[in-house]
């Protein structure tokens, strides 16, 4: 993906010599300050030779200068997360992108510098560029808005324990109730959305394991069963009835092999995205599925409770969250 900054001059100087590329999608700011001054201003055509075109009318204000014009950061730019979905699915589609304001200087170079850095690590590019004076609250949201959109948009199918299940563990583990604020199963953003945030708590308690040598070292060494986050793939179904009952893995622990059981048998699809295929068998609810033999999943990204089967000499995995199965 290709991602370029212009000034409404050039981009329509480009327009006008019908020299506009071809595959490219266009982020347009303008500007509300210059649109009270002149009654007939208004943002770029693009109408004859782009379809996908994202308007942004935005106040091109650095964080100081916020406040003294009554926004605070979090109402400023609001349209930062469809922007940032905007953004996911042009690069999904293997798409071009021009970003363009008044003068292709700060807020234009904002939010390119955030999209470069977010899939390439390359922002640096534009800020290291005398060209170009990067709004960096424009950067700072719209590169936190593509973090959070990827999330919500990878997680097509996941599995969410239920409010009453979370809760207990949280209690038992002294941390703020307020976790479970908005908290909904069948909504896969709010549970991508609460996996982030008990992760981090988690964390900052070192309680919160994340490779297979930390997890293994840990989970044999404790009475107590821990709390894990780790992404696996090659899975394999387990089937203790009819339909399957979890999906197994293994762990490598030096020359060792150690199998991994993940129990779940439902789970639920990204009702956000009315668009998305429907493959499985329902369950009892609307968006939710029971592990069937059709279109296995191959890997997924886990967070929940991990103990050790002395006996078989294995680990017993109890998932609260399951993301991004595929």
């Amino acid at each position: 993906m290709t991602v370029t900054v212009y000034s409404r001059e050039v981009i329509e100087r480009i327009i006008a010599e019908g020299s506009f590329p071809a595959n490219t999608v266009v982020i347009s700011f303008y500007d509300p300050a210059i649109k009270r001054i002149d009654k007939d201003y208004t943002h770029v055509d693009y109408s004859g030779v782009c379809k996908n075109v994202f308007y942004s009318e935005l106040e091109d204000l650095d964080l100081e200068v916020l406040k003294r014009k009554g926004y605070t950061y979090d109402i400023y730019f609001p349209e930062a997360d469809d922007m940032a979905m905007f953004i996911v699915k042009a690069y999904n589609s293997g798409k071009d992108i021009i970003c363009q304001c008044e003068y292709g200087q700060s807020r234009s170079a904002g939010c390119a510098a955030a999209i470069l850095e977010y899939f390439y690590h390359t922002g640096i590019s534009i800020f290291s560029n005398y060209n170009y004076y990067p709004n960096q609250v424009v950067y700072h949201k719209v590169y936190d808005a593509i973090e959070r959109q990827r999330r919500y948009y990878d997680n097509k199918y996941y599995f969410a324990a239920d409010a009453d299940v979370i809760k207990k563990n949280i209690e038992k583990l002294k941390l703020p109730d307020t976790l479970l604020d908005g908290y909904q199963p069948e909504n896969s953003h709010s549970v991508v959305d609460f996996k982030i945030e008990i992760e981090r708590h988690l964390s900052k308690q070192n309680m919160l394991y994340h490779t297979q040598e930390e997890i293994l070292n840990a989970v044999k060494k404790s009475k107590q069963p821990i709390y894990a986050s780790f992404s696996v793939s090659k899975l394999r179904y387990l089937y203790f009835a009819w339909n399957p009952d979890g999906v197994g893995t293994r762990f490598r622990y030096g020359y060792e092999e150690i199998t991994v059981y993940i129990y779940f048998n439902k789970y639920y699809f990204n009702n956000t995205d009315h668009k998305l295929p429907v493959h499985r068998r329902r369950a009892e609810s609307n968006n939710a599925f029971i592990l069937g033999s059709r279109g296995h999943f191959n890997s997924l990204s886990f967070f929940g409770k991990l103990s050790w089967d002395s006996e078989r000499k294995m680990i017993d995995a109890v998932p609260f969250i399951i993301t991004n199965l595929k």
